[in-house]
């Protein structure tokens, strides 16, 4: 079994936990600064502020909604004989492509309300918001919690050796 993935439902919210987590307040600290005209204390404090909510929101969207599209999505485009690197590609590909389009809408409708606004910004925002997501996730997010993973399958798990002299 592969020690870089989660094995049960509390890795599995360790695991997300991380990663949303990271996503979250990168993302929010982008976008507020980018709205805000520049990065600045500013900016890292409303970024701050507006986390736990957009965390909470992201959390039950990706668990609730866009973790099981993509999990079905990832079955319908790979086999049980593709590799482990090859599920979480397309995991992590369809998981941005389903909460970058959710939350660039909920982080618009949050820092204006629903308006045409919200609206109008769309086609900017979202194909800025998933590429730096993707890149993100893929480079960054991503291997910091699978690493995490492996620190606790490791600690939790005695070495080949430990049991073979045991």
């Amino acid at each position: 079994m592969e020690k870089c993935m989660p094995r049960n439902g509390k890795e599995g919210l360790v695991y997300g936990g991380i990663i949303c987590s990271l996503t979250c307040i990168f993302m929010a600290t982008m976008n507020i600064s980018i709205n805000m005209g520049g990065v600045s204390g500013k900016a890292i404090v409303t970024s701050l502020k507006a986390f736990p909510l957009v965390f909470i929101i992201a959390m039950i969207l990706e668990t609730f909604v866009v973790g099981k599209i993509a999990g079905k999505l990832v079955n319908v485009f790979s086999s049980p004989t593709d590799s482990l690197n090859a599920h979480i590609l397309f995991r992590t590909f369809f998981t941005v492509i389903g909460m970058s389009i959710i939350m660039t809408t909920v982080g618009g409708t949050l820092a204006s309300g629903f308006n045409l606004e919200v609206i109008k910004e769309f086609p900017i925002s979202w194909p800025r918001n998933f590429c730096v997501v993707i890149f993100l996730e893929l480079l960054i997010v991503q291997p910091i919690a699978r690493n995490v993973m492996r620190i606790i399958h490791d600690k939790n798990e005695p070495d080949l050796d430990d049991r073979l002299s045991a």
